[in-house]
């Protein structure tokens, strides 16, 4: 062995004690939910849903804008047709496994 190899070697072992000693003392990321509140980011938009009207009814107008603009194609939906006339979702379903959030609708 070297004195090269071995001053290396060396400084190999205390700079892995050091980064030991600074994560053994940063602060933990892991929070204790429920009885610490989390921190949620200020543009958060709550959990993908279709709204209803103050009434009941969906607020969705079958339209497909949200489907056709989607770019992993997650979003399906199927229109009806109320005796009115109206449009309405007959099903509308979310792929969470392919969706990436950009909260489209």
């Amino acid at each position: 062995m070297t004195l090269k190899e071995l001053v290396t070697g060396f400084g190999t072992q205390v700079r892995s004690i050091w980064m030991i000693g600074l994560h053994a003392f940063a602060k933990r990321e892991t929070q204790m939910y429920p009885e610490e509140p989390v921190n949620v980011a200020p543009r958060y938009r709550g959990r993908i849903v279709l709204t209803r009207d103050p009434d009941g009814e969906e607020r969705c107008v079958a339209c497909n804008l949200c489907a056709a603009v989607c770019p992993v194609g997650c979003i399906s939906l199927q229109k009806a047709e109320h005796e009115d006339g109206r449009w309405y979702p007959e099903f509308f379903r979310i792929n969470f496994s392919r969706c990436i959030f950009l909260w489209l609708m």
